[in-house]
């Protein structure tokens, strides 16, 4: 069997990424106790792993990539599991080295498939999803590596989630919004409710600047759990120093603490990202062998794809993962405070489960010329709908619909300017087919 075809078996089980917009998070879909058998199948290898374990509606990946970047500077064997993928699967899988190759996929399948057949059998738990058996191979591969640390993200919530059957040394909380409220709950309180199910007996957790409702709720969860609990504007307080196109340089102070660090990532949120995840570091400042150079390093050399990425220079184009309200207000603020430019052009395409009105209601000050395309998922809202959204606020909007991304990109670099802006936003399906378009494929 070649690459592809183990692709293929590994598609074949039951995808709730590709089906958020009609299911329900309930313990008969996600169910731990089916995560746990496969797992132990496979012989336990979560139970060797030294984990940090990030859960949150915003920011999540950009500060497990920070962590990641920080620890791998400091010269530790450091795995990085992360989703969803922008470009190929194996973006989810990665260690110090880089992205698992497709020879180590291919292996790591075949050795992997006898256990998960066996899993299939269980007459109560029925066949493991897709995430879980990703998952499932994600802690296997990082246990053959020997790794000496692993950051492990959240897939979805945080206390159903594959993932939460690690025991990790220090459990990290992102900025709580409303995203999936269909599956998680219509309220911050419950939204924070799942996210806090990550918190475990004992140990340290770290929570990043929360609205009032869901720091009450993951406060109770780690008195609850006896867990170790710290807020970071409790520890450290940070500016923004200046910026540029490449970057920003912020300057963080706490008890003994007063340093400049530089992040390659532009806004804000980024850098409350960046000292949410130094403060993970902190906490385990007495284990870690790490200095301030080091984290410095770490975070100038942080990459993540598909976060207001600048993919050309003339005309600016920008690729951002945004795709729903709160993300879209990061969008419209960095944008508004760290870039210059005259027109907008938007590309954008939009799951049916977002709240495409209040996305786009946010950027409209903003936006030149809409256009509109369809993503690779059934789950796409048609080009045609979104316009009909805009038009309801903005009856002279300038709308042009697409029936691509590829046909959308050659229309818009005929009518921009080199002054003007190009933003490829909504959704990070099509924030991947642009990374494809300008970088090439990576399978």
């Amino acid at each position: 069997m070649s690459y592809f075809e183990r692709l293929n078996y590994l598609n074949s089980f039951i995808n709730y990424e590709k089906r958020l917009d009609n299911i329900t998070y309930e313990e008969k879909k996600f169910y731990l106790e089916r995560m746990r058998y496969l797992l132990k199948l496979m012989g336990n290898p979560q139970d060797n792993l030294q984990a940090f374990h990030v859960a949150g509606t915003k920011g999540k990946g950009s500060t497990s990539a920070m962590i990641f970047s920080i620890l791998k500077e400091a010269g530790y064997k450091v795995g990085l599991y992360t989703s969803p993928h922008l470009q190929s699967i194996r973006e989810r899988i990665s260690t110090h080295k880089g992205f698992i190759s497709q020879e180590e996929f291919i292996d790591l399948i075949d050795y992997a498939k006898p256990y998960i057949e066996e899993a299939k059998k269980h007459p109560i738990f029925g066949p493991p999803t897709f995430f879980e058996v990703l998952t499932a191979l994600a802690f296997l591969y990082f246990y053959i590596k020997k790794l000496d640390y692993v950051v492990i993200e959240v897939g979805l919530g945080g206390r159903l989630d594959a993932t939460n059957v690690i025991n990790p040394l220090v459990s990290i909380i992102t900025p709580i919004g409303f995203d999936h409220m269909h599956i998680l709950g219509n309220t911050i309180e419950k939204i924070a409710f799942e996210k806090a199910g990550i918190i475990k007996e004992g140990k340290f957790v770290i929570s990043s600047i929360q609205k009032e409702e869901a720091e009450k709720v993951i406060a109770k969860v780690a008195k609850e759990r006896n867990a170790i609990y710290y807020k970071i504007d409790n520890l450290f307080k940070w500016e923004r120093k200046d910026f540029s196109l490449n970057g920003q340089r912020f300057l963080l102070s706490g008890k003994d603490i007063n340093e400049e660090f530089f992040i390659p990532l532009l806004g804000e949120h980024q850098i409350v990202n960046a000292i949410t995840a130094f403060g993970a570091i902190y906490l385990l400042r007495d284990k870690l062998s790490i200095d301030y150079e080091t984290v410095r390093e770490g975070f100038k050399k942080v990459q993540w794809m598909g976060r207001f990425q600048i993919v050309s220079k003339s005309p600016l184009t920008i690729i951002d993962g945004a795709h729903n309200v709160e993300s879209a207000i990061a969008l419209r603020d960095t944008l508004k405070n760290y870039v210059n430019f005259n027109r907008l052009f938007l590309i954008c395409g939009l799951m049916k489960d977002k709240d495409a009105e209040g996305f786009l209601k946010i950027l409209n000050p903003l936006v030149y010329s809409y256009n509109f395309v369809p993503l690779s998922s059934h789950r796409t809202r048609s080009p045609e709908e979104l316009g009909n959204i805009v038009k309801s606020f903005n009856a002279d909007a300038n709308i042009n619909l697409h029936t691509n991304f590829y046909e959308a990109i050659n229309f818009v670099k005929k009518e921009a300017s080199p002054e003007d802006l190009i933003l490829i936003t909504g959704s990070l399906y099509l924030a991947g087919e642009a990374l494809n378009y300008f970088y090439g494929n990576l399978d």
